[in-house]
C-alpha cells in the first residue's frame, strides 16, 4: 500500500495565513463599515458639526478682538486658519467677499456681490473696521472617520498576529517537546517514546527519531545480551577447564610421587593423555567461539538448492559415523527451495554435530536425520539417544554457542532440545523462493 503523502509546513503556514487574513478582513469590515454607518447616522441626526462651527466662530471673535483685526487683515487671519484643521474661512460685508483662506494673498478689491445661500450659516463678527459676515466650511466628522479607520486596521492587524502566533505556538511547543525528548534520549533514556503528532515534516522527523531510538534500544539490549552470554560462557568454560585440569594434576602427582602400581602406569598415562586431549579440544572451542562471535559480517554465497548444499556433506558424515558403529534413520524430503549459506560455516556445523554424536550419543539407537520446513524456513533436524554416563566425557556448551552464532550470521536459527534420554538440534535456514 502506498504511503499517504504528508502535507508540508509551507502548506500549514499558508493555511494559517489565509485563515488569519480572512478573519482579520471580517473584523475590519465589521468594525469599519459598521462603525461608519453608526457614526454617519449619528452625525446626520445631531448638531455635532454646528456646535463645533459655533465654537470656532467664538474663538475667531476672541482672536480678532485680542489683535484688533480688520476684516481684510489677510496675513493674521491666515495665521489663525493654519492652526485650525481642514477649514475654509470666508468673510463678507454687504455680500462682497473681503477675505478667503483658499486665496489669502489675493487683494479682494472687487465690488461684485456674491449670492446668498440659505443652506450656508452666516455668523456676524465685530472687526476693528466694522461688522462682517463670516462663513466657516469644515468637516470635523472626517477626523472621526479617520480614527475609526485607524482603529479598525489596528484591531484587524492584532487579530491577524494573534491567530498566526497561536497557530505557530503549537509547532513551537511541539519542537520544544521534541528537543526535551532528544535530550532525554542523549542522556540514555531509550524507553520514553518520541511524541508523534500532526502530518508534516516535523512528524516525519519524529518518526525517524523514534525509529532511531528503537534501533539504539535494540542494539543496547543486544550488546547487553552478548555481554551476559560471554560472561556466562567464560564462567562455564572456567568450570569445564578446571575439572580436567584438576584430574590431570592428580594423575601427575600420582606419577611424580610414584604412588601407583607399576601395572597401572599405562592406564594413568592414557588418562593423562585423554585429559590433555580434552583440554586441547576445549581451547580449540574457545578459539572458534572467539572467531565466530566477532562483529565482522560474512559473505554468503548465491542461493543454491537445498539438496546441493547438504546432500554430499551429510553422506560424508553418515559414512564416518557408520565406521564408528552408528546407524541412521533418514527422513529426507528435499524441498525445492534455495538457501544462501557460508560454506565454511556449513562444514563446521556438520563437524560439530558429528563430534557431539560421537562423544555423547548412544550407538545402540539410530541417529535420526530429517528435513524440516516451516513458514519461510527449511532445514535439518538431528536427533539421537544420550549415552549413559556421557557426562564423564566432559560436556561443554561452547560448541552449541558456536553453532548458534554461525547460524545467526547466516540469517538462520539453531534450536536445541534435550530430555533425559534424547538430544535434538535443528538448523533452520531462510528460503529464497516459495516452496512447492
Amino acid at each position: 500500500m502506498k504511503e499517504a503523502r504528508f502535507s508540508t509546513l509551507m502548506a500549514h503556514f499558508c493555511g494559517l495565513l489565509l485563515l488569519a487574513g480572512a478573519l482579520s478582513a471580517l473584523l475590519f469590515s465589521c468594525v469599519y463599515f459598521g462603525g461608519r454607518s453608526l457614526m454617519t447616522q449619528y452625525f446626520e441626526n445631531s448638531d455635532f458639526q454646528e456646535q463645533l462651527t459655533e465654537k470656532r466662530v467664538q474663538e475667531l471673535q476672541n482672536y480678532v478682538e485680542e489683535n484688533g483685526l480688520a476684516a481684510n487683515d489677510a496675513s493674521q487671519l491666515t495665521s489663525w486658519v493654519k492652526k485650525q484643521p481642514m477649514i475654509l474661512l470666508e468673510i463678507y460685508r454687504a455680500n462682497v467677499l473681503l477675505y478667503s483662506s483658499s486665496a489669502p494673498n489675493e487683494q479682494m478689491d472687487n465690488e461684485e456681490k456674491s449670492p446668498v445661500y440659505d443652506w450656508t450659516p452666516y455668523y456676524r463678527l465685530n472687526f476693528s473696521d466694522g461688522e462682517a459676515e463670516v462663513v466657516i466650511y469644515a468637516n470635523d466628522t472626517y477626523r472621526w472617520f479617520s480614527s475609526l479607520l485607524t482603529t479598525a486596521l489596528i484591531l484587524a492587524f492584532l487579530l491577524f498576529l494573534l491567530i498566526f502566533l497561536s497557530g505557530c505556538q503549537g509547532l513551537v511547543r511541539y519542537i520544544c517537546k521534541l528537543n526535551n525528548e532528544i535530550h532525554a534520549m542523549e542522556g540514555g533514556d531509550l524507553d520514553a517514546p518520541i511524541t508523534i503528532q500532526g502530518s508534516h515534516e516535523l512528524t516525519q522527523l519524529a518518526r525517524s527519531l523514534d525509529a532511531m531510538r528503537i534501533a539504539f534500544k535494540e542494539q543496547r539490549e543486544h550488546e547487553a545480551a552478548i555481554f551476559r552470554a560471554n560472561q556466562s560462557m567464560i564462567t562455564e568454560m572456567s568450570h569445564d577447564l578446571r575439572t580436567p585440569l584438576t584430574t590431570l594434576r592428580i594423575y601427575t602427582d600420582i606419577l611424580r610421587f610414584k604412588k601407583y602400581d607399576p601395572s597401572q602406569l599405562s592406564n594413568y598415562l592414557e588418562k593423562i593423555d585423554a585429559k590433555a586431549a580434552q583440554i586441547k579440544q576445549l581451547s580449540e572451542n574457545i578459539f572458534e567461539y572467539s572467531l565466530v562471535s566477532r562483529s565482522q559480517d560474512i559473505i554468503l554465497d548465491a542461493p543454491a538448492p537445498f539438496y546441493d548444499v547438504f546432500h554430499d556433506i551429510l553422506s560424508e558424515m553418515a559414512g564416518y559415523l557408520g565406521q564408528q558403529g552408528f546407524s541412521f534413520q533418514f527422513e529426507l524430503r528435499w524441498f525445492p527451495a534455495s538457501i544462501a549459506v557460508h560454506p565454511p560455516y556449513i562444514k563446521r556445523l556438520i563437524d560439530n554435530i558429528a563430534s557431539n554424536i560421537l562423544k555423547y550419543a548412544s550407538p545402540e539407537a539410530p541417529v535420526s536425520i530429517k528435513t524440516i520446513s516451516e513458514d519461510s524456513y527449511v532445514g535439518l533436524a538431528f536427533k539421537n539417544s544420550i549415552r549413559y554416563r556421557s557426562i564423564d566425557q566432559g560436556s561443554t556448551h561452547i560448541g552449541l554457542a558456536n553453532m548458534r552464532a554461525m547460524m545467526e550470521k547466516m540469517g538462520g536459527e539453531c534450536r536445541a532440545l534435550q530430555s533425559n534420554a534424547t538430544f535434538q538440534i535443528d538448523l533452520r535456514f531462510p528460503s529464497h523462493r516459495e516452496k512447492i
